[in-house]
């Protein structure tokens, strides 16, 4: 990845991680009672991203999915706990925790997703790993940390990288699709 490849996915992410934050505490969707809440919420959150981005993002609220736009590319954030239905076929669904929520965004690099798991079955996860590698996939890292475990698989120009957390029992999984080398 070049610099300016770098530079904007830490800008999206910057957004994202931001947004997920707000949704996950305000939990906007689930504990408004009334639209007139929901609107508050709704703007509280925009006002905050655009603060945190310089103003360069938008925000467009759908059917609990927000949208963030930023002129290097867009992302998506849901907290509705579901695998993203537009993640590839190949890339089988992680069923050894509960899905807590998960984010995609697409920039002119790529497409990335990023679904966060909530008491994962440390077993299940050395299973996962195992059955990737039986279809084909190549770890390309692997490291052991006291707070958990980084793993790091390829397929083609598809990356999953596996993060896990022991004590809590949490796991980030990104799947990174690269349009180019």
């Amino acid at each position: 990845m070049n610099m300016r490849s770098v530079r904007l996915v830490k800008s999206i992410g910057l957004v994202l991680l931001l947004a997920v934050g707000l949704i996950a505490g305000t939990g906007c969707k689930k504990k408004a009672p009334n639209e007139a809440l929901k609107q508050e919420s709704e703007k509280r959150i925009s006002d905050m991203v655009s603060r945190a981005s310089g103003g360069k993002a938008e925000i467009d609220f759908k059917t609990g999915q927000m949208k963030v736009k930023t002129p290097e590319g867009e992302a998506y954030v849901t907290s509705t706990g579901s695998w993203p239905g537009d993640l590839p076929e190949d890339i089988p669904v992680f069923r050894g925790g509960s899905i807590q929520s998960s984010t995609n965004s697409e920039t002119p690099t790529g497409k990335n997703w990023t679904i966060m798991f909530r008491l994962v079955d440390e077993d299940a996860l050395a299973g996962y790993i195992k059955d990737l590698e039986t279809d084909g996939w190549k770890i390309v890292v692997s490291s052991q940390v006291e707070q958990g475990k980084f793993t790091q698989l390829q397929k083609e120009r598809y990356f999953i990288q596996l993060t896990f957390t022991e004590g809590d029992k949490n796991l980030a999984m990104n799947v990174i699709h690269q349009k180019n080398d």
